[in-house]
């Protein structure tokens, strides 16, 4: 106890002399390593066969961080965390270098036989990765707003919207198309009734649409997710894979994607209608996931179904940052509302990942 009292001081003092350190120490030719734990449980980090201790997410927002003064060459590690596999590996550092490794959790595939029995659970693997200590830089908002090419003679056009964490493959009249993840794609077509089939991994779906002479006509795509991790045992057959429902639904280009008939969740108490006058500006945020959402902004939470349902409300103008999030993923950005309009905001989730994607328009 009192060694474990003595290391977390000398921890805390060393976070807290970390600039002078990495100064005093490329000056005097040595290295330094800084760790970065971005998970939320404490890590064990040893370096050449001495540990350290370095605290996670659920003690330090933003991962904690361990800098250690080494002389160049190559030094060995293991780091581990308690309920997951401990990695190993080397780091070659040069006089006078400052590296940084961050670490962080990845679910790894189950291992299947050819006769299609488990051989091996999915479980939590610790991945250490070349960071930075510079803050992340917000990403530029997104475009799922399609961008109309002009048609030519009697030609009318289908538009594909993929709200799908995945890639999209689209089977008109024996022609392929792919729409990748997050994008759209035009496809100019004589006017009739067209027939299309769509597939995403192992979902699909089959229909009809209608191509008007001059039009551009709309198609979103969208999917349910999994509700939880197919149950894998070893030595057992592995679990069926989940066909996972596939939607489509119209966009009204030039605005937004939008379901027909959408399920619109209770709106809050300074929401307006989607089709309302908006005084100053507004947001329309869109909820393409399979279940509700929350979406966090200005100090005001919301509350939106999902599988297209939506909520619009007033916001006045200027930059804010904001949180989507559902029971099993989350997100953070920035946006900026602009004065006399209604700002839109399209949530979906990847499939493959997890992770919740937002796009600004």
């Amino acid at each position: 106890m009192k060694f474990r009292l003595w290391l977390s001081l000398c921890l805390t003092l060393g976070l807290s002399l970390a600039s002078g350190t990495l100064v005093g120490a490329q000056e005097d030719g040595l290295s330094t390593l800084t760790i970065i734990n971005f998970v939320g449980a404490e890590m064990t980090f040893t370096v050449d066969g001495t540990p350290y201790n370095v605290p996670g997410t659920d003690v330090v927002a933003d991962g904690g961080k361990l800098t250690l003064t080494l002389a160049p060459g190559q030094h060995t590690y293991t780091a581990h965390i308690p309920g997951s596999d401990a990695t190993n590996g080397d780091v070659e550092l040069g006089a006078g270098q400052a590296q940084v490794l961050g670490a962080r959790l990845e679910r790894s595939q189950p291992a299947i036989s050819p006769a299609g029995l488990v051989l091996e659970e999915p479980r939590d693997v610790l991945v250490l990765f070349e960071a930075s200590l510079a803050p992340p830089a917000q990403p530029a908002p997104s475009q799922l707003t399609p961008i109309l090419e002009p048609l030519s003679g009697d030609q009318g056009a289908l538009v594909l919207v993929n709200y799908i964490g995945e890639g999209l493959t689209i089977d008109i009249d024996g022609s392929l198309y792919a729409v990748p993840a997050g994008e759209w794609l035009q496809i100019n077509l004589p006017p009739g009734e067209v027939s299309y089939s769509a597939s995403a991994g192992l979902s699909g779906t089959n229909g009809t649409v209608q191509v008007e002479s001059g039009a551009h006509t709309g198609l979103g795509f969208t999917r349910e997710i999994p509700q939880q991790e197919p149950d894998y045992e070893v030595g057992k057959a592995a679990p069926t894979p989940v066909l996972l429902k596939m939607s489509v639904f119209p966009v009204s280009l030039g605005i937004e994607a939008s379901p027909a008939s959408p399920a619109v969740a209770a709106p809050a108490a300074n929401d307006v209608p989607a089709s309302g006058t908006v005084e100053g500006a507004g947001l329309r945020v869109v909820n393409y996931i399979g279940q509700p959402l929350t979406f966090t902004i200005d100090n005001q939470a919301y509350s939106i179904e999902g599988s297209g349902a939506e909520v619009t409300f007033s916001l006045a103008p200027g930059d804010y940052t904001f949180t989507a999030s559902t029971p099993g993923a989350a997100t953070n950005g920035s946006l900026r509302v602009t004065t006399g309009a209604v700002n839109l905001v399209s949530v979906t989730l990847d499939i493959e990942s997890g992770q919740v994607k937002v796009y600004v328009n």
